[in-house]
């Protein structure tokens, strides 16, 4: 009886165990927060019609994998979807069809529907203006926010990469 109930307790521990670590892709194929081991969060807000959003971020998809390598499990990519298409609601099911239409794999997909919260905790006051990008510890501290508009690629990655060896 004591040896069941033993197996019984280890079972249910191990299917816990299992289930909480066992979280792979959302539906959309974007990779879930790791805050567990993340060192920086990367927020990039973006709107499903700003054609700059559509140029920029698969480049820094790209950039995130190739220029970070396994250290890109260090950064918590993030993309804010402000808005959808011709700034219609941007919702979950939108965010993650924009997020799969780019091909954002780096990308955890969030709306943040018309900048309703987290765009306006570092640009109040501004109307959404977009691409627009904030890189902060998983604590809340900010480290960066970025003005408004196309990032230099290779001076943003530089200090992401600063930022994940400090």
């Amino acid at each position: 009886m004591k040896n069941h109930l033993n197996f019984f307790v280890g079972l249910v521990a191990s299917l816990a165990l299992f289930s909480c670590s066992n979280q792979g892709p959302s539906e959309s194929g974007t990779k879930k927060s790791q805050l567990g081991q993340a060192k920086i969060i990367l927020k990039v807000f973006a709107g499903y019609s700003c054609s700059t959003c559509n140029e920029e971020l698969p480049i820094l998809n790209r950039r995130i994998a190739s220029d970070l390598g396994s250290k890109a499990a260090l950064v918590d990519s993030r993309v804010y979807v402000v808005a959808g298409p011709n700034w219609s609601k941007a919702d979950q099911q939108v965010a993650d069809r924009y997020g799969k239409e780019l091909g954002l794999n780096q990308f955890q997909m969030l709306a943040d529907n018309r900048c309703q919260t987290e765009y306006r905790k570092y640009y109040p006051g501004s109307s959404c203006l977009v691409p627009a990008t904030v890189i902060t510890r998983p604590d809340g501290e900010v480290l960066e926010v970025y003005d408004p508009g196309l990032l230099d690629m290779d001076e943003f990655m530089a200090r992401v990469q600063e930022l994940i060896n400090e």
